[in-house]
């Protein structure tokens, strides 16, 4: 499999290619399919490839249910990636000053001019409001 190939091309070359060999007389069963696809896969699929191989019987798991294996994991991937580049994005914006006020303060909290606790004679000693 390529890397820029999506599942769904790489289900069907190889289905094309097994038909092939099938209509000459080559008998290859399901379990060596399954094999060769997974063997062939590239290293973004490959957290799930050793999950496959751990967790599954590879004798009797179909071509079928490969694919529905990699079709969700190549969702998942892509949405992965859809959401990290939001948040790059996002953070792009921050660091560009977008969302500030002016003179890059945030406006938060409370300063002498608004109220807060500033040079106040009365509160020289640090006692706060009461």
């Amino acid at each position: 499999m390529k890397d820029s190939e999506n599942v769904d091309t790489f289900y069907n070359r190889v289905v094309g290619l097994i038909n092939q060999l099938k209509s000459h007389g080559e008998a290859i069963e399901d379990g060596r399919v399954v094999e060769i696809k997974i063997r062939s896969l590239p290293p973004r699929f490959e957290n799930l490839v050793v999950t496959l191989e751990e967790h599954t019987d590879m004798s009797i798991f179909t071509i079928d249910e490969l694919q529905a294996s990699l079709i969700n994991h190549e969702h998942r991937l892509n949405r992965t990636q859809t959401s990290l580049e939001g948040a790059f994005a996002a953070q792009s914006s921050i660091s560009r000053g977008r969302g500030r006020e002016r003179n890059n303060f945030k406006g938060r909290g409370r300063s002498s001019s608004r109220g807060g606790r500033g040079r106040n004679p009365a509160n020289v000693g640090g006692k706060g409001d009461n």
